[in-house]
């Protein structure tokens, strides 16, 4: 392993000691197993059937399948975040890519292993051109990202839903949705864990390659400084437009690479409103906000709340307790979270520099 990422990941080690995360982590467990108690279950039985469900057999499996799309909706967060770009399309950018992926997988001839690569691109590229649009709303026409990215969530809705009623319908069923990706152009399953999806890997590359990106090159450090102060990026040369739409047609790639996988390595068909229902792109929103839009701990991140979910039903399934509990225990870690980084920007004076780490910006 490279010098370079030993270092990271000590240093991500002992920042975790004494990270807010860590302190709410600590909170919200103790808050989970106190309503266990009070309720008259047993905390330490809960406790286990929720880690074991998480980390064992079919469940880790589970885990590390359910991590694949909120990392990657993390990691298209991350790369708009960092820059200063406030990006809610993400459910959009998922959703548009997702259903363009899934047409090229059914309707396009030929064998899996071009027609799967294929799909992904295709997904990829309809993604960044959605996400191109409110791009080019700020860069020309002065038009909020935060805004346009957000109300054009509703309108990939609004398109995906007549596509799947209509022209792609699937008539023998009475569902909205498209026919059944075939069997040659599903994503391939790994051996490992039990059949884990190919896209993890794929997932993990994304993580190292924006990781590099950040603290290897040019690009990365002007996006960085973009994501400090615009203002101050544009008067040190910097395109500060151009690296807008950069950054959002990745973002956006990524979104839809995330949305294709989801059809063609999960649900193998695309039902009108699941992918919106399922919540990644949020999920994948607080993930990254936790993670301070830093791709290693968005991984980490990532499969802790991954293993909260998939623990959470083994935990219900097992030892009787609601897997509710373990989106009380999402919500807690989110809330202190952000309760810690509020009373520190609160007690920070006004001459002392706004660190990486809490402003959630910049940082490799």
């Amino acid at each position: 392993m490279p010098r370079k990422v030993l270092e990271e990941l000590q240093d991500l080690s002992r920042r975790a000691l004494v990270s807010p995360v860590t302190f709410s982590l600590l909170f919200a467990f103790a808050l989970a197993a106190s309503i266990v108690a009070v309720t008259g279950g047993n905390p330490l039985a809960a406790g286990e059937e929720m880690f074991t469900g998480a980390v064992t057999g079919s469940g880790l499996r589970n885990t590390l399948g359910r991590a694949i799309p909120i990392v990657g909706m993390a990691l298209a967060v991350s790369v708009a975040f960092r820059s200063g770009i406030i990006n809610l399309g993400g459910e959009g950018q998922m959703v548009i890519g997702g259903l363009a992926g899934t047409i090229v997988a059914i309707y396009v001839p030929g064998p899996g292993f071009l027609i799967v690569p294929l799909a992904m691109f295709t997904g990829a590229v309809v993604g960044a051109l959605w996400a191109l649009l409110p791009a080019y709303g700020q860069t020309r026409l002065q038009l909020p990202i935060l805004i346009t990215s957000l109300l054009l969530n509703y309108v990939a809705r609004a398109i995906t839903g007549f596509l799947v009623r209509f022209p792609l319908a699937d008539v023998s069923v009475t569902l909205a949705t498209t026919r059944q990706v075939p069997e040659t152009t599903r994503m391939p399953k790994m051996p490992l864990f039990g059949g884990v999806s190919l896209s993890l890997i794929l997932v993990i590359l994304m993580v190292v390659g924006l990781w590099l990106v950040y603290s290897r090159t040019v690009m990365g450090y002007e996006t960085q400084m973009a994501g400090f102060n615009m203002r101050s990026a544009r008067y040190g040369g910097i395109d500060v437009e151009q690296r807008t739409v950069q950054v959002m047609m990745v973002a956006g790639a990524i979104g839809g690479l995330i949305g294709t996988h989801l059809i063609i390595g999960e649900a193998l068909r695309f039902i009108d409103g699941e992918l919106v229902l399922s919540g990644f792109a949020w999920t994948g929103l607080l993930v990254s906000l936790l993670a301070v839009n830093r791709p290693i701990p968005i991984f980490v991140t990532g499969l802790f709340f991954s293993g909260l979910q998939i623990g959470g039903l083994a935990m219900q399934r097992n030892a009787g307790v609601s897997w509710r509990l373990s989106q009380v225990l999402q919500a807690v870690v989110i809330v202190a979270v952000a309760c810690r980084l509020v009373i520190r920007r609160r007690d920070r004076r006004p001459s002392q520099p706004v660190d990486a780490e809490t402003a959630g910006v910049g940082e490799v």
